[in-house]
């Protein structure tokens, strides 16, 4: 059984590299809600506030639609697989 003491502990550093300087200005430059717009700098906070509940119910409605879309073509595909067989090709 290995006893780890306070004093003999150390750390590693890590083996990442820096941002350069393009990296950080893209960081920087993220845009939120996924918008690319210069408008959006001239928010205010309230306008800010209410994008980002907007986002949210957009991106909730995108989730559902994407899974209806995908129960629909689940179904589709399970109906052509029946005209298939039924029609003698497989």
């Amino acid at each position: 059984m290995l006893i780890q003491s306070a004093k003999a502990t150390c750390t590693v550093e890590t083996a990442t590299q820096k941002q350069s300087s393009t990296q950080a200005r893209a960081a920087n430059t993220a845009a939120p809600f996924g918008l690319k717009t210069l408008w959006l700098h001239f928010a205010n906070d309230w306008e800010l506030r209410r994008l980002a509940r907007l986002h949210m119910r957009i991106e909730r409605k995108k989730c559902s639609l994407a899974e209806q879309i995908s129960e629909r073509q689940k179904i589709m595909n399970r109906c052509i697989r029946r005209m298939r067989r039924a029609s003698g090709k497989n």
